[in-house]
């Protein structure tokens, strides 16, 4: 099994688990969402779509994210917490590192004189820890609302080669995929503004966001082989973000004491 398909379905299950106990849960809940401030730390399972701009525009097309975020909210509606995203995509636009092992129809002769198809793909992820506010001046409730938030943390991604599985590829072997994959990261920082929705009922729980990041990255490879150099150029890798997820708050029910909603 691929990684990437094993990161999916650990994830997938993961929030099966966790939205069941959710709805479970919730017809027990004794805490007032409606009329009170309260703290609530959440867990937002969540998707995203991204468009690079910047040196990542060059590099990539429109791409995707999967991933969790945990927000802290205080009953002062203040917020910190982090995010961890996985990025990926098969809108590559910079190919010509393999030029020099293609073939002129870009294909990769194999050990067996095959011709074989190569698929470029985008692999990366993303880690933010942030802080922000709460502001609710929309909603149901006064947990509910826009919010900022302001984030400084990391960014990587790189070219990920896809071929036929039995395919034995020298030129791209494991030994020397890296001298081509422009594994490339650097400090971020991420500003956010969205609305964050916590129903009255306790089942409804949601939030939408737009993102920026600005990430200034380099190549981190000592090596690549169809430059025959390194390439220690400072890149500025940035790209906007609409988010969806999906909320889960515990709620505090009393001093030292939480119920999971």
């Amino acid at each position: 099994m691929h990684y990437e398909t094993y990161i999916f379905a650990r994830m997938r299950k993961i929030i099966l688990i966790l939205l069941t106990a959710h709805i479970s849960l919730s017809v027990n809940a004794q805490v007032n969402v409606k009329d009170s401030l309260l703290r609530a730390p959440m867990i937002i399972p969540n998707i995203g779509v991204h468009m690079p701009t910047g040196d990542l525009s060059k590099r990539f097309g429109p791409f995707y994210s999967v991933g969790a975020s945990y927000l802290h909210k205080t009953n002062n509606n203040w917020l910190f917490g982090a995010d961890a995203h996985f990025l990926f995509s098969s809108d590559v636009k910079d190919t010509i590192m393999l030029k020099i092992v293609t073939t002129t129809d870009g294909f990769i002769i194999g050990s067996d004189g095959t011709l074989y198809d190569v698929r470029y793909q985008m692999r990366g992820m993303q880690g933010i820890a942030r802080f922000g506010k709460l502001f609710p001046v929309i909603g149901p409730n006064k947990n509910s609302g826009i919010y900022a938030t302001m984030g400084v943390g990391f960014m990587q991604h790189k070219i990920r080669f896809d071929y036929e599985r039995n395919a034995d590829l020298p030129p791209i072997s494991k030994d020397y995929m890296k001298g081509y994959d422009r594994l490339t990261n650097g400090i971020a920082i991420s500003p956010s503004f969205g609305y964050v929705h916590l129903s009255n009922s306790r089942l409804l729980n949601f939030f939408i966001s737009v993102d920026y990041t600005a990430a200034f990255t380099k190549n981190r490879r000592s090596w690549n082989f169809d430059l025959k150099a390194a390439d220690p150029t400072q890149r500025f890798d940035g790209h906007a973000t609409f988010r969806l997820g999906w909320i889960i708050p515990f709620y505090e029910k009393k001093p030292d004491e939480f119920y999971f909603y």
